[in-house]
């Protein structure tokens, strides 16, 4: 069932975005939480607060939760900024235990606030829709699915429902950035017309779909 998300589903959204991105950062930050102090939980509340029709999630009669789609609009975008705010003390701390524990993807991180060059410059390959301002876009963040769910149609069903919400929201456009050797995502966004338009460097893209 594609249902929208509510706070009490946050832990188990939590625990779906682990499975499928066990190398970021926000999930490094979430394997060194307590269940009372889940970052996870945390960084998603921020997004189900500003924006709760954006936020859905597939569920499972039996197993549960087993896929989520969010995002935000463009003209509200301080959720991360929010996120560091409220849990600045938290993150710091875990942050450094991460570093500790010479954990690969915090130092990455850490590395990457740093670093410039060719990889950092974005370059705008397409100005056909530069004329709707942040007002009028919004940003499809995330994808998720379990592993052993996917191929069955329920990324189609939640984007859709995504799409849907936003354009009754009064958007007109929507974005989404993806890394260029995400091959399997690259072709799923553009099989649902989504056109290439911006690129970072060698290492990520940014689509747009009009709404």
């Amino acid at each position: 069932m594609i249902r929208r998300a509510t706070e009490k589903d946050l832990l188990a959204i939590g625990k779906v975005h682990s499975a499928c991105f066990p190398d970021s950062y926000i999930t490094q930050l979430g394997k060194v939480s307590s269940s009372n102090n889940n970052l996870l939980v945390r960084f998603y509340q921020e997004f189900i607060n500003d924006a709760p029709e954006l936020f859905w999630i597939a569920d499972d009669e039996e197993i549960g939760i087993v896929g989520f789609c969010m995002g935000y609009y463009m003209d509200k975008d301080d959720q991360m900024k929010n996120f560091i705010k409220r849990n600045r003390i938290s993150v710091a701390i875990k942050t450094i235990l991460l570093l500790l524990l010479c954990n690969k993807q915090t130092w990455n991180k850490i590395f990457s606030i740093f670093r410039k060059g060719e990889d950092t410059i974005q370059k705008i390959v397409d100005f056909s829709n530069e004329h709707i301002k942040n007002d009028k876009r919004g940003d499809l963040l995330s994808v998720c699915i379990l592993p052993e769910f996917r191929g069955n149609n329920v990324s189609q069903q939640l984007m859709e429902a995504f799409l849907i919400a936003m354009k009754e929201s009064g958007r007109e456009l929507c974005l989404l950035s993806v890394r260029t050797d995400n091959n399997r995502a690259i072709n799923f966004y553009e099989r649902n017309g989504f056109k290439l338009y911006r690129v970072r460097g060698s290492e990520g893209r940014t689509y747009m779909k009009l709404l």
